[in-house]
């Protein structure tokens, strides 16, 4: 197998897909999330800054410790939260978080994880590390990947060998594409109590055509981020590319079409 560092790489492009899609997804994944009354986050895997930009417009208050191990996608954030970095909101730090060590442990009163840990070989060490740094009776949020939901009507094979690949893929370089579904045995593992988990769906069909087309682009953008380290690693051909966006189209004109995925949202106690 090719040599595949991150699976969606580092370019520019996909640095500026993954602040579109915190946009996008911005009404479903903070749904919930009340950090009305914390101080101080540890967010962990902030890559570009992205969710960290989110987090402080929607918390003014908060002031956040965020850290990455890509110093592409830090040097990015840097950029991104140029405004927040100078008025001392935010600080970023590049570390490895299954290593993770910030200054006086047990100072946070809350954590943030978004779309992190289903890159980490190890996600309980991570989730360990950040419990460590945490006040007792702090609050963790978690939300993360259940690919295995996706669903997409009318068929469209080209499409689901593209995702099996996809998946397959990311699980063979020690990620974890499902591992929203996991999240309650991780956290007990790394010692939370209190845990909560929900299944989030997005479900769209003839009820709200415009969203469901938006979503069916959206998705579609997120598989075909993959697609250079899909093509290098002669997982998938040029040709089934060309016939996946073809059914996409399609999907899209189908006055019947029906688009389905669900995220989990874990909630946890230190």
């Amino acid at each position: 197998m090719a040599q595949v560092e991150y699976l969606h790489g580092f370019d520019l492009k996909e640095q500026k897909r993954l602040i579109h899609q915190a946009e996008f997804l911005e009404p479903y994944v903070y749904a919930g999330i009340d950090l009305e009354f914390r101080k101080n986050l540890l967010e962990v895997g902030c890559g570009v800054g992205a969710q960290s930009k989110i987090l402080l417009r929607r918390f003014p208050h908060l002031k956040i410790d965020a850290i990455d191990y890509s110093a592409k996608q830090l040097s990015m954030a840097k950029m991104h939260l140029d405004e927040e970095l100078k008025e001392k909101r935010i600080r970023l730090y590049q570390q490895d978080a299954q290593k993770l060590s910030m200054h006086g442990k047990g100072k946070y009163d809350s954590a943030f994880l978004c779309w992190f840990l289903e890159h980490v070989p190890d996600p309980v060490k991570v989730l360990k590390k950040v419990r460590s740094h945490l006040k007792k009776g702090s609050k963790i949020y978690c939300s993360e990947v259940f690919n295995q939901t996706f669903f997409l009507d009318p068929y469209s094979p080209a499409y689901l060998k593209y995702w099996f690949e996809f998946n397959d893929l990311q699980w063979t370089i020690k990620g974890h594409p499902f591992i929203g579904a996991q999240l309650g045995n991780l956290l007990q593992k790394a010692g939370f109590s209190d845990i909560q988990l929900e299944f989030r769906p997005f479900h769209f069909d003839n009820r709200d055509p415009e969203k469901r087309k938006a979503f069916i682009e959206h998705f579609f953008n997120i598989a075909l981020s993959a697609e250079k380290s899909l093509l290098l690693n002669k997982r998938i051909t040029k040709k089934l590319v060309k016939e996946m966006k073809a059914e996409v189209e399609r999907v899209k004109k189908d006055k019947n079409a029906v688009f389905f995925d669900a995220f989990v949202r874990a909630t946890a106690t230190a």
